[in-house]
């Protein structure tokens, strides 16, 4: 498969190709040379593409010779060649506040370059990874922890743990000086949003907070910042290999009764996830698939045309709080405890939507980490046990299946195709054939001996 050919971006491969681009970008950031050329590199991370529109790419610039590790970051927006000069001048006319080493204009290959923590659209990151000028920001959260608002009596360290360029970033404050006489450090999370999605996100924690308690603690938020502070949930978030373990099944059963209990809560809200939307996404795969991938859009629109032929793409009815961005990543394991973070998307839709996203989740990890899907398909099951245990006769199996057939699809390959993940990439075809699988199945009665029963 190769993505690296765009009419509107003829210059994507050279974006994407990191033996060009790091020379160019420590040219253009004015960076001292490395002490030592082999251990100075450019690692490309996230990327996020839309065919003929848009294409953002990160890059990280390393240095790990001498006794300190370095590494700058930069956020690219490609523009069609000819055209960076004028984008340049309009963002620096809609942001004048900017510094001058916050944002660059490559003419060859044509791009706009914002250096982090200047972001395009993220306008106050810059002062919340400054300790110095964070001020009565804080105030607000620390007084909702617990903590002394006089912040000159503390110390903090920032670190991001999580940065979507034009966005969200997460970043982590460690607080010394506020916690008990042993002189443990305190923990907040600020995430910072480029638009007010904060907002609503409070609104609907502080709601939970007294239904779900295995989620984070929304605290406060900032409207001019557009930042919500939340307290810790401790944990790790589990990797594939946890699934393995011994104690797998045990991990994968509460991660079942943990979205069970989120469907089980009661939520007040504008956002709805309904078939309609599952529909079109469905159907923008099948077009992606056939612009990206021609030799795999037949597999693509075949699935898709039985998918949406189903009755069960009418939905079932029922209604519930979703997480609707239920993966791997955004679990928390604490020993025997499983808690549930980023509520980002949390909205009002099918159940079963949504733990079939969380079972489309777990054959991506699964095949990215070189497993069979054979080996996927006891996980998917003990995590379907737990969950149904929970809903007792409330339970559709065929529209679980038409679910996970659908988030594959959907979910699963429209990301991988517009992240330009080469992990995720390799498997398009695994993920499409188990798509088309999962909507076989959907067609047959319950109690067939199959994976998830």
């Amino acid at each position: 498969m190769n993505p690296g050919t765009d009419p509107v971006f003829p210059h994507m491969a050279q974006a994407l190709d990191p033996a060009v681009m790091g020379p160019l970008l420590r040219q253009s950031l004015k960076l001292p040379p490395p002490a030592d050329a082999a251990g100075a590199g450019c690692v490309i991370g996230e990327k996020r593409y839309k065919p003929g529109r848009s294409l953002l790419v990160n890059y990280r610039l390393e240095e790990d010779s001498g006794p300190k590790a370095e590494a700058w970051h930069a956020t690219a927006r490609l523009c069609p060649p000819g055209q960076a000069r004028a984008e340049f001048a309009r963002e620096r006319a809609r942001r004048p506040d900017l510094d001058e080493s916050a944002l660059f204009c490559l003419e060859e290959p044509a791009m706009l370059l914002w250096v982090f923590p200047h972001d395009r659209k993220l306008t106050h990151l810059h002062h919340l990874l400054d300790v110095r000028t964070l001020g009565d920001r804080l105030a607000p959260a620390l007084a909702a922890s617990g903590i002394s608002s006089n912040t000159s009596q503390l110390q903090f360290a920032s670190k991001v743990l999580h940065y979507l360029p034009e966005r969200s970033c997460m970043i982590r404050y460690r607080i010394e000086g506020a916690g008990p006489a042993t002189g443990s450090p305190v923990y907040l999370y600020a995430k910072n949003y480029a638009d007010e999605t904060g907002a609503q996100v409070y609104a609907h924690m502080r709601q939970l907070a007294a239904q779900f308690p295995f989620g984070a603690r929304a605290l406060a938020y900032d409207e001019i910042t557009r930042t919500l502070w939340q307290s810790q949930v401790p944990g790790r978030p589990p990797v594939w290999q946890d699934l393995l373990a011994p104690h797998g099944g045990s991990l994968a059963a509460h991660m079942g009764h943990c979205a069970a209990a989120l469907h089980a809560c009661t939520l007040e809200t504008s956002r709805k996830l309904d078939p309609d939307g599952i529909r079109k996404a469905l159907t923008e795969t099948v077009s992606l698939t056939a612009r990206m991938s021609p030799q795999l859009a037949r597999l693509t629109a075949r699935t898709v045309d039985a998918l949406l032929a189903s009755p069960l793409a009418q939905g079932t009815g029922r209604v519930a709080p979703v997480h609707n961005d239920l993966k791997l990543n955004n679990f928390l394991v604490d020993a025997e405890r499983v808690g549930l973070i980023d509520m980002d998307c949390l909205c009002l839709g099918d159940p079963l939507g949504d733990l079939g996203s969380l079972i489309a989740n777990l054959y991506l990890h699964g095949l990215r980490e070189g497993a069979e899907p054979q080996a996927v398909h006891p996980v998917a099951a003990a995590v379907t046990r737990a969950y149904r245990a929970e809903c007792g006769d409330d339970f559709s199996l065929a529209s679980l299946r038409w679910h996970v057939g659908a988030a594959l699809i959907h979910e699963v390959t429209r990301r991988s195709l517009r992240q330009m993940d080469p992990a995720r990439m390799a498997h398009i075809q695994g993920f499409l054939e188990l798509g088309a699988h999962y909507a076989a199945l959907s067609e047959r009665p319950e109690g067939g001996g199959d994976e998830l029963v």
